[in-house]
């Protein structure tokens, strides 16, 4: 993978580290001298991730320009691999060179940290040193500030006899070591150190054993005090406690792998650990990966606060961990309310209604408060496949796959992974991603279907439609992603400008142009105001427009989709329902908002009506809806009419108007001119 180029992208992850640098860390430097270091640091780190394999001495070089650019706040390293961690995933790398990388930077910056601590003490050595020299021309002096030196160091320090024996210790090597001062007389500092390792290397990290049997690591350097002829005199050993920091690395690698309310591992972690298991799973073995969504979990947030939300996924994450406990497998909460439970099996694996069984069969239960219990069910997909017949990363797009069609079934339901599902829904998927830059791209249009009077299937209308070559469903596509809300008002703008055509074309004194709106449009506040505005610039009456709002939405009182319907009829513009099934609830909302036509939905699930019983009871339903709908002076029309033996027969049923293939395919405004005036001249 190659690292990313400088995009905004890149950007964003600059200043959130910047954020991070400034609220954990003093830089004497301009925020502008400060991002560029930065900015230096993300590329170098951003090409040692990139490289193959990661290139770690690349990535510990930014950890020691870190310590060099003077970011070392107590908290300015862990803020700032938890930054980049989050930003380089994001960015599509792969998440175990991340975690290499991240290790490398780490190891870099606690490496230069130590160089400049040896520097200090290097330093502290020659004052000691020197004042050990001018103590012999001016003891008093000289004494006063070593002791200064000496007594406040936070480093340990001894001065020892050459054969190691402590002859002085400061307070700080004291606490270090967990003895008083006056029981390390005559005593060395090997005594203190684990027999494998060897006290004499200087500069070395060491492994101290305390009287109470406590451990303790430390950096020890040594050196000699030289007396006037040159000849060493004493020794002096500098140690310093590695404690904090060695806790500091440690919660830092918990923090990086691990979620902080729930101590589960986080998808991080996850996605390394499941590339791991897959990796070393015995050939033959079972892997079954499980994907939970809680149901409902934003109600518990908005009914009883968040506090009470992070009680509950921090019960679910116990339920979880306990319900696999005795199993090879590993549990991670991957996002907000969503959970993960990886199970490696032998090669035999129980059915799979077993294992949701085991691992959500506790979910459900109440955990109690005081008098408040909340309890969750979950959404599952599941995928399950041998470890050598897939990969790492295809096995939990897989159940994250089969969550999502969970997650359409309804609450509290299982799927198990369909690949046949599941490639319908990713070309479905790639169609409705690439819209947005179709549509940005010039490649989406505006197309009009003809709308023919089925009494002598003469067009009466057009229908406006977005339009993308090779798609027959672009409308569709985009209510998928939310792009319908900005391409419904594009839609109506663009199509209102030939409404001038369309009225010398039709009869001028009922609606020349339909447009069927979706759910989400159908919603949209500004839709009354979009209309408006079209109007008013194509400067035509708003009579010679027919706009259908979606029926669900309207009959769910679907954002402003109620007040859309009523406000169009006022304006003057001819408001029409569309997707209608019929019912009462839906022929109630018809009559009360006095809707001027209805497009009916298709009410035989794809099947030819025309090729049913005339006495079978769908077809004296429908009947019944079209003569009531007529009945109260709606018009009734019909889509996707195949051909003209089925437009007889839904003209036989009382329809007045319809399209489909019968009557011609999406065209433009020349397609439509053309077809009109050649079925002028076929009937004159």
């Amino acid at each position: 993978m190659q690292p990313l180029e400088p995009s905004g992208d890149r950007q964003s992850l600059v200043r959130g580290w910047l954020r991070v640098v400034a609220a954990t860390a003093y830089v004497p430097a301009s925020a502008a001298d400060v991002e560029s270091l930065l900015s230096g640091l993300l590329a170098e780190l951003t090409a040692a991730v990139a490289a193959d394999p990661v290139d770690t001495a690349r990535a510990a070089r930014v950890g020691e320009r870190m310590v060099t650019g003077a970011l070392t706040g107590e908290a300015t390293l862990a803020g700032s691999l938890r930054v980049l961690g989050r930003g380089l995933l994001d960015g599509g790398h792969d998440p175990v060179a991340v975690v290499s990388a991240l290790g490398a930077v780490a190891t870099g910056y606690a490496g230069a940290l130590r160089i400049r601590t040896l520097d200090q003490q290097e330093n502290m050595k020659v004052a000691l040193l020197t004042a050990k020299q001018r103590a012999e021309r001016d003891r008093r002096h000289t004494e006063t500030r070593f002791r200064e030196v000496f007594t406040a160091s936070s480093i340990g320090i001894a001065i020892t006899e050459l054969d190691g024996r402590f002859v002085e210790v400061n307070p700080a090597l004291a606490a270090i070591l967990g003895c008083p001062v006056d029981e390390l007389a005559n005593r060395s500092l090997a005594e203190f150190i684990v027999p494998d390792d060897d006290p004499n290397l200087p500069g070395d990290r060491k492994l101290l054993i305390r009287p109470g049997g406590d451990t303790a690591w430390v950096y020890l350097t040594t050196s000699l005090l030289r007396g006037d002829d040159g000849q060493p005199v004493y020794r002096v050993a500098m140690v310093q406690d590695l404690s904090e920091l060695q806790l500091l690395g440690s919660r830092l690698s918990h923090q990086n792998l691990h979620d902080a309310l729930t101590g589960l591992a986080n998808r991080l972690h996850f996605e390394s650990r499941l590339e791991a298991v897959h990796g070393q799973a015995p050939p033959g073995s079972v892997l079954t990966l499980l994907c939970l969504d809680l149901d409902a979990f934003s109600l518990v947030n908005t009914t009883h606060g968040h506090l009470a939300g992070d009680r509950l996924l921090r019960t679910v994450a116990h339920r979880l961990a306990t319900a696999v406990a005795g199993h090879d497998a590993l549990v991670a909460r991957v996002d907000g309310d969503e959970f993960a439970v990886l199970i490696v099996h032998g090669r035999t694996a129980p059915p799979v209604a077993e294992v949701v069984e085991l691992v959500t069969g506790e979910l459900s239960e109440p955990d109690y408060d005081g008098h408040l219990g909340l309890a969750a069910t979950a959404s599952v997909g599941v995928a399950r496949a041998h470890a050598a017949d897939t990969s790492s990363a295809e096995l939990f797009r897989a159940a994250d796959a089969a969550l999502r069609h969970s997650r359409e079934t309804g609450k509290h339901q299982w799927t198990e992974f369909d690949s046949r599902a599941d490639h319908r829904a990713r070309k479905i998927g790639r169609g409705a991603t690439a819209l947005p830059a179709a549509w940005e791209n010039g490649e989406l249009t505006v197309a009009y279907r003809p709308v023919v009077r089925l009494s002598d299937n003469a067009p009466v209308r057009v229908r406006a439609l977005v339009h993308k070559p090779g798609s027959e469903s672009a409308s569709d596509l985009a209510e998928m992603t939310g792009l319908s809300v900005a391409l419904g008002p594009w839609l109506i703008n663009q199509s209102t400008e030939n409404l001038p055509t369309w009225q010398s074309l039709f009869t001028p004194d009922t609606p020349v142009q339909r447009v069927l709106l979706s759910p989400l449009q159908s919603a949209d506040a500004d839709l009354s105001a979009t209309v408006n505005r079209a109007i008013a610039t194509a400067q035509v009456p708003p009579g010679l427009l027919e706009i259908a709002l979606d029926t669900p939405a309207v009959l769910a009182g679907r954002g402003d989709a109620r007040d859309n319907l009523r406000t169009l009829a006022d304006i003057g513009v001819a408001a029409a329902l569309h997707e209608f099934t019929g019912g009462p609830r839906q022929l109630a909302v018809a009559e009360r908002f006095e809707v001027r036509a209805v497009i009916l939905a298709d009410l035989f699930d794809g099947w030819r009506p025309d090729w049913l019983p005339a006495d079978t009871a769908p077809v004296r339903a429908t009947r019944e809806l079209v003569a009531a709908l007529t009945g109260m002076g709606a018009s009734v029309g019909v889509l996707g009419v195949r051909d003209h033996t089925e437009a007889r027969w839904w003209a036989d049923l009382g329809v007045q108007t319809a399209e489909g293939p019968a009557f011609g395919d999406p065209t433009d405004p020349d397609g439509i001119l053309s077809r009109v005036r050649s079925a002028a001249t076929t009937t004159s």
